[in-house]
């Protein structure tokens, strides 16, 4: 799967796990009736998802001067992708780690459910800080990728396409 195809995927896993604030929000705050343990296993459900979407781009990210089919200007452009969606997943920790400390604050005896995952939240957050996106990438017009081999002699000027 091409890198675009795979950070499109992990953007959207992310915006979803954003999304997720809304859904937890009115349970935490005690808008809404809750149930502690459900929503303790909710918090979890997202951290996980987003601390995987983290490790995916770290992956991703550090494999790109390695995929020979990208050109430097796509290099670029998908590190800073790369670099938004982390902040997106930093956002989405801080989020729901404010989420947690006030149901903490307003529920003290169902602290102890849900401080794992604000543990893993703060984590999250903490891993995304010292994530780096190389500021030095390949030069503009630098061949990444093979060239093509049309079978042609070097010093033969011969459209391949009239072949």
């Amino acid at each position: 799967m091409s890198a675009e195809l795979t950070l499109l995927f992990l953007e959207k896993r992310v915006e979803a796990s954003r999304l997720c604030a809304s859904i937890t929000e009115p349970f935490a705050t005690g808008s809404e009736p809750f149930d502690a343990d459900n929503l303790a296993g909710d918090f979890m459900q997202v951290a996980g998802e987003l601390e995987g979407s983290l490790g995916e781009l770290t992956k991703l990210n550090d494999g790109l001067e390695k995929d020979r089919s990208l050109e430097a200007g796509d290099i670029r452009h998908v590190r800073g992708r790369i670099a938004t969606a982390v902040g997106e997943v930093a956002r989405a920790a801080q989020d729901f780690s404010a989420q947690i400390r006030f149901f903490e604050a307003m529920n003290p005896n169902d602290a102890a459910k849900t401080k794992p995952a604000l543990d893993k939240f703060d984590e999250v957050e903490k891993a995304t800080r010292e994530f780096t996106v190389p500021e030095e990438g390949p030069e503009e017009g630098a061949e990444l990728a093979p060239a093509d081999d049309t079978g042609l002699a070097p010093d033969e000027d011969v459209d391949p396409m009239l072949m």
